[in-house]
């Protein structure tokens, strides 16, 4: 007699001794074939683009010329404005 409790015992408690009765890979499917999943996962994907691509274009159309976050270019300053003042 094994005292270890990891292992299957002869009987099941929620089958009360019963022994399961085979049934076939069609019957033991819980759910449909995989269509219905990717047919709402692309409506999605669909419905995502929708509304994205018209929100880049008016978000292009709106946005300044002159983004206010890159710096504005600097110019040199003029020669004369780096020359010393003479007494």
């Amino acid at each position: 007699m094994t005292s270890r409790t990891d292992l299957p015992d002869d009987t099941d408690r929620r089958t009360r001794g019963l022994r399961p009765e085979p049934v076939t890979a069609t019957e033991a499917r819980q759910g449909f074939r995989g269509r219905p999943v990717l047919i709402v996962l692309l409506a999605g994907i669909v419905l995502a683009l929708l509304v994205w691509i018209p929100a880049e274009w008016w978000g292009n159309a709106i946005a300044p010329k002159n983004p206010s976050n890159q710096p504005a270019q600097e110019q040199a300053p003029s020669p004369a404005e780096n020359t010393p003042a003479r007494p």
